[in-house]
């Protein structure tokens, strides 16, 4: 499963988190970690980052910083 770190712009309160939470539960194999004003921690198996970009982006924000992948959190450890 793969874990990624996004940056999203225009994210200031808890209804545009739930906003985006919802539209990333949409995608068919993304599971949402946590969706903050400002980021979104998200896992999948596949993630479709152009999908998940598109469906943020329909809500109404940007991301705007290329999303980080964080090894630290794959299961093998590795």
């Amino acid at each position: 499963m793969n874990a990624y770190t996004l940056k999203i712009e225009g994210v200031s309160c808890g209804h545009c988190a739930k906003a985006i939470k919802s539209a990333l539960h949409s995608i068919q194999g993304v599971t949402t970690e946590e969706v903050t004003p400002g980021y979104a921690r998200l896992q999948g198996s596949p993630l479709q980052l152009n999908a998940v970009t598109k469906a943020i982006r329909d809500e109404g924000y940007a991301v705007i910083t290329v999303p980080r992948y964080d090894q630290s959190d794959r299961a093998d450890g590795g």
